[in-house]
């Protein structure tokens, strides 16, 4: 299923739409080849300064795995119902009593509890159901627990991606199939019981954070703002976040990157226009809106890293640098490659070339879709992180992701992981 390779914006257009249906219906779709617990930590702890001025891409480096794959979450001996799976790449924080709390993001939204990321056990109790609303007005209809944020252990705010599946709405999509019909956006939810349950920030559809200024329209799918990354914080006193955009009815993705000083403010969240956090996200149902254009966010750094790489954001301590992580593709050594790739960057705004981590089989590259082991959702966490929201890494580090079990249309998934280390070049 995979399409010629094409740089540059060209390859945004989809002339041969990668669609690989995940979970209960969690899609991935990328464009072509563009495509140790600290019971004392600080509030601020691991927060960095972002500069504002946009600099030259910063020396080279490397990524390298350095040992063996690791089990981490059995579904076969682990779950608790059938649907508790790792459907988003791995998010974890540090709670009020110095606990790791690690989110198992699917519909039905689990966490995993432990000492620290090497003894992560699965909490039977849901923290966040999906309420199935038919109106897509109000988003709230599929939610995933997708950025959770705490600096006190206590309060805990994270951006929710939320998906509008009109086909299993009665009378909301002629066209009955999944993919026409299926709208994205992001919203908030918070925890003030340090985890335990998640429920909107304000009142549908105030939770709203960012959506493509257009209604619900069946057939313009698969659209939307999706799968945010995790938040990182600056000593500026912004909450950045990356995320992933398919154009409303041209299927055109990319990366925007979005910040906010208040992450109990829905629509304070600010997009980077180009040349300054100044963009506005609109409601098409509340708002008045009068050039929707003025409130769709451009790429950021296309070229670079492609229309995809937005799964984990880090910062490095040993690089000094930032540590984009995701699924993507190049043109490597006259072949298309598809896996996890990673870039770098001082700023979050201008990076370097996305680099091969791992070729890995994805739902949309194996022989078999159906039947035939595949991953997705990488994300880089350092258990030695002194932030409490693993905002960090250093020299070491681990990637985790999920591996899909006997094709991506079983619920059979598995989060592994494996160790990795920097290295800086000439």
């Amino acid at each position: 299923m995979q399409g010629t390779f094409r740089t540059g914006a060209a390859a945004m257009r989809l002339t041969n739409l990668v669609l690989a249906a995940v979970g209960f219906g969690l899609a991935v779709f990328l464009s072509e080849a563009v495509s140790a617990a600290n019971h004392n930590i600080p509030n601020n702890a691991g927060s960095i300064y972002i500069p504002l001025v946009v600099k030259a891409p910063v020396a080279d480096a490397v990524m390298k795995i350095t040992g063996d794959e690791q089990l981490v979450y059995d579904w076969t001996a682990d779950r608790c119902a059938d649907n508790t799976i790792p459907d988003l790449p791995m998010r974890a924080f540090r709670d009020k009593d110095g606990m790791v709390q690690a989110i198992l993001s699917d519909e039905s939204n689990y966490r995993m509890l432990g000492a620290g990321l090497n003894s992560l056990s699965v909490d039977c109790d849901p923290v966040m159901l999906s309420k199935y609303d038919a109106d897509p007005s109000h988003y709230r209809d599929a939610e995933w627990i997708a950025a959770p944020y705490t600096e006190d252990g206590q309060l805990i705010y994270s951006l929710v991606h939320n998906e509008y599946r009109g086909h299993t709405h009665p009378g909301m999509c002629p066209q009955d199939e999944y993919f026409p019909c299926w709208d994205n956006s992001i919203t908030l939810a918070v925890s003030s019981n340090a985890g335990r349950t998640y429920e909107w920030a304000l009142e549908p559809p105030a939770h709203l954070v960012a959506r493509f200024p257009y209604p619900y329209l069946a057939g313009a799918g698969p659209e939307g703002f999706r799968s945010p990354s995790n938040i990182i914080k600056g000593k500026d006193g912004y909450f950045y976040n990356f995320f992933h955009v398919s154009e409303y009815n041209t299927q055109e993705q990319w990366v925007c990157l979005m910040r906010t000083d208040d992450l109990s403010a829905p629509d304070s969240w600010r997009f980077w226009n180009g040349s300054a956090f100044k963009g506005r996200f609109a409601d098409p149902y509340t708002d008045d809106i009068s050039d929707p254009e003025d409130h769709i966010c451009p790429p950021v750094a296309l070229e670079q890293i492609g229309a995809s790489l937005n799964d984990s954001i880090t910062y490095n301590t040993y690089l000094e640098r930032y540590v984009l992580v995701g699924i993507s593709a190049d043109w490597l050594e006259e072949r298309e490659v598809w896996g996890f790739y990673y870039a770098f960057s001082e700023d979050l705004v201008t990076w370097t070339r996305r680099k091969l981590l791992l070729e890995i089989e994805l739902p949309w590259t194996v022989d078999d879709p159906g039947s035939d082991v595949s991953y997705l959702y990488p994300s880089l966490l350092d258990q030695d992180s002194t932030s409490r929201n693993f905002e960090t890494t250093d020299k070491t580090a681990y990637l985790y992701y999920t591996r899909n079990n006997f094709g991506h249309g079983s619920l059979d998934r598995d989060l592994l992981r494996v160790p990795v280390e920097f290295f800086p070049t000439p």
